[in-house]
């Protein structure tokens, strides 16, 4: 069997049974990431800070934020949500939100290994890059759809994104899967040398 074949079923392979650990375990998995995901939401914002919850819908299980205000907030609707109020303010689809995991998985070991050493390198790095991708992904989702709760008027042709919603236009337009493949080749350069001897053997 040729290299780019068998790179190819491998990728097909691994994209498989990830995407059946996601679709079966994505309460559980969602349910450990939570704390890490609030804490970079408010690491993005002042008006609010992010109690995250994986809920139960008809759809299946769904990543829930409430807001809780640091300030009194006007929506709007015209309610005014008082200092410590709270209020639901973005939902998404929990396997949705493991879609950059799965790429990122099957990116990082799919790729040809030159040694089981290299294997144990490339995990080892995968582990902080792993916590890169969902920082830059869940969060900045969640963190967009509550500001499109509370300044809806942003998404007017004539306005001007802030600098938060900028980002989750960006990954809604396609980042949420090319962040977790630059990742992923990130950690398979970090994880060499088998890097050059693996792109050498699929040349051949």
């Amino acid at each position: 069997m040729n290299r780019p074949l068998q790179l190819s079923l491998r990728g097909l392979g691994l994209w498989c049974l990830l995407s059946i650990v996601a679709f079966l375990w994505a309460r559980p998995i969602e349910a450990l990431l939570t704390p890490f995901i609030e804490g970079v939401v408010d690491l993005f914002e002042s008006d609010y800070a992010a109690q995250v919850a994986v809920v139960d819908s008809k759809d299946g299980p769904e990543i829930e934020m409430t807001c809780v205000a640091n300030r009194p907030l006007r929506l709007p609707n015209g309610t005014l949500v008082p200092f410590l109020g709270s209020f639901r303010c973005a939902r998404t689809d929990a396997v949705h939100a493991l879609a950059p995991l799965v790429v990122f998985g099957v990116g990082l070991l799919a790729w040809p290994l030159a040694s089981r050493r290299e294997l144990v390198r490339r995990l080892l790095w995968g582990v902080p890059l792993f916590a890169l991708v969902v920082a830059l992904t869940t969060p900045l989702l969640l963190s967009g759809l509550a500001n499109t709760v509370l300044r809806p008027d942003t998404f007017r042709s004539d306005a001007q994104l802030t600098a938060l919603l900028q980002p989750f236009v960006f990954m809604e337009m396609g980042g949420l899967f090319l962040v977790p493949l630059l990742a992923a080749c990130l950690g398979i350069r970090l994880g060499g040398p088998g890097y050059s001897s693996a792109a050498a053997t699929l040349r051949r």
